[in-house]
């Protein structure tokens, strides 16, 4: 026997099931405020940068919205070889770069950086090397906010308008991963450039940056010309310059360092010279 009001009145208007649609659209309305007051919020707060691309979890939200692209966003700066510019024009799939000076980066250099992935510092084509303090501390938010940093050679070596400082840890604290505190002949290694005729060979087993690589050249009878320097490692030795004179010196030829979440890698020669190596680093760091 029906209820009064006959079949129709057994079951609820629009085929809801015992009125659960019904509740559900009730919460879903009550969430829509709440939403427009947390967007609100969050625009103002990047308005007047309570909140910006440095904050961790805004951090994370780029990198995801830059993942999903499909391309990493790095800076070179300085004057980098012809070798390392046709490497990343012909990675260009995965890879967007752009060039600017360290000067283009003197205003505002940490909210700038941010807007990349990967920054390699490369001034070996040029003779200044020097990075502003300002610079030198954008940089160190960025590896320590964790973005990955490439150092070349000397580049960084030098302060504007400061002689006593040589080397990089005034400058850049404790991100690079070689020093420059060894002298030799009263002269700062990282400031006597030395060409070397050898080979380089990989050093860490493990590292991905020197996938299926033991040693370049891979020609037993063939050299390579290295310009290089006599720094100390302060990191994780990937790879070594061994020169084929007499004596088999040996020099660091790269070396990472990881904090945290952050990472910095140091190529102490033309990385382009090694195209596989520095595709690898690049993957690597993606």
């Amino acid at each position: 026997m029906y209820p009064e009001g006959g079949a129709e009145a057994a079951a609820p208007a629009g085929g809801e099931d015992f009125g659960g649609g019904s509740r559900w659209g009730m919460h879903l309305e009550g969430l829509i405020p709440l939403i427009l007051i947390l967007i609100v919020g969050f625009f103002l707060a990047v308005k007047f940068d309570v909140i910006n691309q440095n904050t961790p979890i805004l951090g994370s939200v780029v990198d995801v919205i830059n993942i999903s692209s499909g391309k990493t966003r790095m800076l070179v700066v300085g004057s980098t070889s012809q070798e390392v510019i046709d490497i990343l024009n012909d990675n260009r799939d995965f890879i967007e770069y752009q060039l600017k000076t360290t000067d283009t980066l003197e205003r505002n250099p940490t909210e700038q950086l941010a807007q990349y992935q990967i920054v390699m510092l490369d001034q070996s084509q040029e003779a200044n090397k020097e990075v502003s303090k300002k610079l030198g501390e954008g940089i160190q938010r960025f590896v320590k906010n964790g973005g990955k940093f490439i150092l070349v050679l000397d580049s960084g070596i030098r302060r504007p308008d400061t002689y006593d400082v040589i080397g990089w840890k005034n400058t850049f604290g404790d991100i690079v991963p070689v020093d420059c505190d060894r002298i030799v002949n009263n002269q700062p290694t990282c400031t006597n450039r030395i060409v070397v005729s050898g080979r380089l060979f990989r050093e860490d087993e493990k590292t991905p940056i020197m996938k299926g690589i033991e040693v370049f050249p891979a020609d037993p009878l063939r050299n390579a010309y290295f310009e290089t320097f006599d720094v100390a490692v302060d990191g994780r030795e990937l790879a070594y310059i061994q020169s084929t004179g007499p004596d088999k010196k040996s020099y660091p030829a790269i070396v990472e360092k990881n904090l945290v979440i952050g990472k910095s890698i140091y190529f102490n020669y033309n990385p382009g010279i090694t195209r596989g190596v520095f595709e690898s680093t690049l993957e690597y760091l993606r």
